[in-house]
């Protein structure tokens, strides 16, 4: 299973140059609505320190760090959920993503307002929010005539489409409700777009850089970025890169700090297989076990499933080799239900 964020907000919020900035791919750029009209798709790899690190230990020819898929689609506007602006297609896009980062504008003012920001976003969000209703409400209109059958799993649909359709009218997305793990398998059958982890990405100029924005936006996931200083930083050499940013009072490209928020809203974890010449980088989610995670590298390993060695990354690059974490007693042997933990080194065995 790959993972994938898409990047959605209103026309001119600057999604089109934050994609660059994060997939270094040349895409239009143009101060227009639907300048993207295809969706933009890249796969990009998140900065793996752990992972240079156990490649250099052991020789590995071949590093392959974990993925994530990013989607840049046309930006939304008001009416969007009734199919204003190719808003339909448009939607229809991101409904197969697991995040979506929402790229508000925010290039326009000397400081930021979270009265001007919210009011910014305020148009997504109903516009994902109506959809939503709408998918529930031709759900509920399908399943309706089956209750007389007495069937108890249409009387559970019936019941939480009741329950998801009240949150919504109430102004608050599904991602603000715990679902049951029952209900959580109901919902992803309906690709709701309020019911996915968000986000927000305050897109400022060059004139407003803050690279901390935690006391601005406590009550939600949230960065601010240059976005067209980021784009622009890809265009340099990598040797030039630290100039060009500390020109603008920057240490580093929050690129990274991005991407790695993505995987901590999507409760993902990294695992680490080093076999032969290549190093790898695996995700799952948080609470995977160890015969998914094998399963994972290959089905094989999954069916045939006997046990896993487990080491930390850290041990293992400061031991050297697997045999001297293996001589100072700090590996593992793990049965099929372990829980996979983020950083652990795994040397699978399975019947073949």
């Amino acid at each position: 299973m790959g993972w994938s964020c898409g990047l959605v907000g209103l026309p001119n919020a600057g999604k089109s140059t934050l994609f660059k900035a994060i997939t270094a791919h040349q895409v239009t750029i143009a101060g227009y609505p639907f300048s993207t009209v295809d969706p933009n798709r890249a796969t990009v790899s998140p900065d793996d320190p752990r992972l240079t690190s156990l490649a250099a230990i052991s020789g590995s020819e071949k590093v392959t760090p974990a993925t994530i898929e990013v989607i840049d689609v046309a930006g939304l506007v008001e009416g969007a959920s009734r199919g204003e602006g190719l808003g339909n297609q448009f939607l229809g896009h991101l409904r197969n993503v697991d995040l979506l980062v929402h790229v508000v504008a925010a290039y326009e003012e000397e400081q930021l307002s979270r009265e001007m920001l919210a009011a910014r976003s305020e148009t997504i969000n109903l516009e994902l929010a109506l959809a939503d209703l709408d998918t529930i409400k031709r759900r509920r209109e399908k399943t309706e005539p089956k209750l007389k059958s007495g069937d108890k799993s249409v009387a559970f649909e019936l019941e939480l489409l009741e329950h998801m359709e009240k949150h919504l009218n109430e102004g608050l997305p599904l991602r603000k409700i715990l679902f049951s793990p029952e209900e959580k398998i109901f919902l992803d059958q309906l690709s709701l777009l309020t019911g996915k982890a968000m986000f927000y990405v305050y897109n400022h100029d060059e004139n407003f850089i803050c690279e901390d924005s935690h006391e601005l936006f406590i009550d939600q996931p949230s960065m601010v970025i240059c976005g067209r200083l980021e784009a622009e930083l890809v265009d340099f050499p990598a040797g030039e890169r630290e100039q060009f940013l500390q020109a603008f009072g920057l240490k580093e490209s929050m690129i990274p700090k991005l991407l790695q928020r993505c995987f901590e809203l999507l409760k993902l974890v990294t695992f680490y297989t080093v076999k032969g010449s290549e190093a790898r980088g695996w995700v799952v989610p948080r609470e995977t076990r160890a015969a998914q995670a094998a399963g994972k590298i290959h089905t094989d390993m999954e069916k045939g499933f006997i046990n896993t060695e487990v080491m930390t990354w850290d041990c293992l690059t400061a031991s050297g080799s697997p045999a001297a974490v293996r001589d100072r007693g700090m590996s593992r042997t793990e049965g099929k239900d372990y829980l996979i933990q983020d950083g652990d080194v795994i040397f699978v065995r399975f019947r073949s």
